[in-house]
């Protein structure tokens, strides 16, 4: 059995008191303890999985009525705000049918209100920033982190590949909106011979009579009757939103779990 992670271990990793990791527990507002100081001891937390017994009665993670914030990027174009809208959407009707509540957040700022935040398309640097403000759980759609503090949910670009050659033998282009993360970029651009990515409704009507792969709902709905030939693989997007409120229980309730990165298909 492995052994039971104590406050002084968190202390230990953290370089300060097991006093200051009770008083960060326990939100010790009247002391002065840095805000750099409180980010590592909950990064630490984070990352040994320690589970004091005060979690059960006074942490976010008891509460019923769970609120979780989703995190809109900035500078959204045209058809980037119609994909997070659809995430956003389908995101809050899933957390109202389990009794939760969704909350858009605009700003990268420290929020004390919610109890989770879900960040979906977010640079890396912007990313980490966020969660740099924040003690609670952030958790990241379409973003690689490579981090075991965080969870990551993303496409898994070489499996969505050999679906659409099954479906769209005879070729096709893959239309999506741009990603904010440049690593996930990258394994686009080398998972796709031919990528066009939109931005804009006159985007769309250069795909007139093509041969298409999208992945995001919304486009399939847009480019239905202009092109040749569309493929979206069904159930996609509410398999990430699954996964990723998934990811978030776990982490607002901090349980054991060795996968820290998943891949949808």
């Amino acid at each position: 059995m492995d052994k039971k992670v104590t406050i002084q271990d968190v202390a230990d990793a953290a370089g300060v008191s097991k006093t200051t990791v009770s008083f960060i527990l326990n939100g010790r507002d009247d002391l002065r303890i840095s805000e750099q100081t409180k980010k590592k001891v909950w990064q630490v937390i984070n990352m040994l999985n320690y589970r004091p017994n005060l979690y059960a009665k006074n942490l976010r993670g008891t509460k019923v009525n769970k609120v979780i914030g989703l995190f809109a990027p900035e500078g959204l174009a045209e058809l980037g705000r119609l994909a997070f809208y659809d995430f956003f959407d389908l995101t809050a009707r899933a957390l109202l049918r389990s009794g939760q509540h969704a909350q858009l957040i605009l700003d990268i700022a420290r929020y004390d209100d919610v109890d989770a935040i879900v960040a979906k398309n977010l640079p890396k640097a912007d990313f980490l920033a966020l969660a740099g403000c924040n003690y609670i759980p952030v958790v990241a759609g379409d973003c690689r982190i490579d981090d075991p503090i965080f969870y990551e949910v993303n496409p898994d670009y070489a499996s969505l590949r050999s679906k659409a050659d099954e479906r769209l033998p005879e070729g096709f282009v893959y239309v999506c909106t741009r990603p904010g993360d440049d690593s996930l970029l990258r394994e686009l651009s080398t998972a796709f011979r031919n990528v066009l990515f939109v931005e804009t409704f006159a985007d769309l009507r250069k795909l007139a009579g093509e041969s298409v792969f999208v992945t995001e709902p919304f486009l399939l709905r847009l480019l239905s009757g202009v092109c040749r030939e569309i493929y979206c693989p069904e159930g996609l997007l509410e398999r990430q939103v699954d996964r990723i409120l998934s990811c978030v229980t776990l982490a607002i309730d901090r349980e054991d779990q060795q996968q820290h990165s998943f891949l949808i298909s």
